[in-house]
């Protein structure tokens, strides 16, 4: 029966590190649903920067209905041959909703200080946030995509406080994933 390993928190927390030791180590499929807005930036030769991240998936949600793009995600997990996929960057309640529909999912919730997540974003440089203030970064987390966040931490399984070393946040998650394997 296929995994299916939801990933969630704030900014910079290290939800991206999991999905790719998740890759390493187990085999999974890493989709992220920014990917399909980041195909539609491409197309049209727009930056995929997370200000037009965000305010593409804003317009298409409430242009073509609050479901589209978890729909649209939905099959593609379907498609997956893999027996664990990780979804990197659940958002929405109705993105929860879809992981909540396969027989064998969890739900994890990752965070870190402010100041922590915000070092790690400028460090990393992706979505052009290498030069961001902390004053920016954190009126970026105050956007719509972000504001669920609090909601979604209550419907996790587990929450990780990713403040600790690589290899200690890296046990932790294989201790999480032997459960449900």
């Amino acid at each position: 029966m296929k995994l299916v390993i939801g990933l969630t928190g704030n900014i910079g927390a290290g939800k991206t590190a999991v999905s790719e030791h998740l890759h390493k180590k187990y085999g999974a499929d890493q989709v992220r649903f920014s990917q399909i807005l980041m195909d539609v930036l491409d197309r049209l030769y727009l930056p995929k920067d997370r200000n037009n991240l965000q305010t593409l998936g804003e317009s298409v949600r409430k242009t073509f209905g609050g479901d589209v793009l978890v729909n649209a995600f939905r099959k593609d997990l379907e498609k997956s041959s893999s027996q664990v996929v990780v979804v990197d960057g659940i958002r929405y309640m109705n993105e929860v909703d879809m992981l909540r529909s396969f027989d064998n999912n969890f739900l994890l919730f990752m965070d870190a200080p402010a100041r922590t997540r915000y070092e790690r974003v400028v460090k990393r440089g992706e979505k052009g946030e290498a030069k961001i203030s902390f004053d920016a970064f954190l009126e970026m987390e105050q956007r719509g995509t972000e504001k669920n966040l609090p909601q979604i931490k209550k419907a996790a399984d587990y929450v990780i406080e990713n403040e600790s070393s690589m290899d200690a946040l890296l046990k932790e998650i294989d201790a999480i994933v032997n459960k449900h394997l």
